[in-house]
């Protein structure tokens, strides 16, 4: 017997034995859940790889829409009249290119926020700014480090809004906000809070969440608060007021 005649032989033998075993009970099902198995692991394994490697490419993208979108500011500051070329333009069609081509990535609602800064800065359209906040935030995972700040902004957008209902929301979110020390966006969010009372006349209301934000993020704090040292100077101004 030669080599190739043994290694045939033995390879039938391996087929037979393996034929014989899977008709035993219950063998065949196991072997089928197993292949099932392997193949859900490798498919998963195959997306999460081409998922990071679509987050890469989004990055990318994003990272130049935001060089494009400075330029376009700069531009738009040394604009001295409407006939002058449109500065946001390269940027407003980069964006929608890129919204394109990057729907799927877990970075497409990042699109989705320059987009509504882009209709605020371009047109002052703050109907359109504030849709496509919300279509990026309901996009963008609750557990984001980012999910806070935008939210906080989208807020913030909402407070000028027509609809006094929508406001009344937007006031009980930013309390919400405030109230929670375990957002970093609290303090910013009592400082708007006294800044938005303060502006319609309703000095109580300003003092108390200014007082707040004075007294637990002072100085004292382990974490020193920006807004803290800006609802302390604008409390010497209204407390002789009152």
């Amino acid at each position: 017997m030669n080599l190739y005649t043994y290694i045939q032989q033995s390879v039938r033998d391996s087929y037979d034995f393996f034929l014989d075993y899977t008709k035993k009970p219950y063998v065949k099902e196991v072997l089928m859940l197993a292949t099932l198995g392997l193949c859900l692991g490798l498919s998963h394994f195959g997306y999460r790889w081409y998922m990071k490697q679509q987050d890469m490419k989004a990055f990318s993208a994003l990272v130049e829409v935001a060089r494009s979108y400075e330029t376009a500011v700069q531009k738009s500051r040394s604009a001295h009249n409407e006939s002058e070329e449109n500065p946001w333009e390269d940027t407003e069609v980069l964006l929608q290119a890129f919204i394109d081509a990057h729907a799927g990535s877990n970075l497409a609602p990042y699109f989705t926020m320059y987009q509504a800064q882009l209709a605020l800065d371009k047109d002052n359209d703050y109907q359109t700014a504030c849709d496509c906040m919300e279509k990026g935030l309901k996009k963008l995972s609750k557990s984001s480090v980012f999910y806070d700040m935008f939210f906080l902004k989208y807020t913030k957008m909402l407070l000028d809004h027509p609809d006094n209902a929508v406001v009344k929301k937007a006031l009980q979110d930013l309390e919400n906000i405030a109230q929670d020390r375990s957002n970093y966006c609290s303090s910013e969010a009592l400082y708007l809070l006294g800044a938005y009372y303060q502006f319609h006349g309703d000095m109580d209301k300003a003092v108390n969440f200014l007082k707040i934000l004075a007294e637990e993020y002072s100085e004292q704090a382990i974490v020193v608060s920006p807004w803290a040292q800006l609802a302390q100077e604008k409390l010497k101004t209204l407390l002789p007021a009152l």
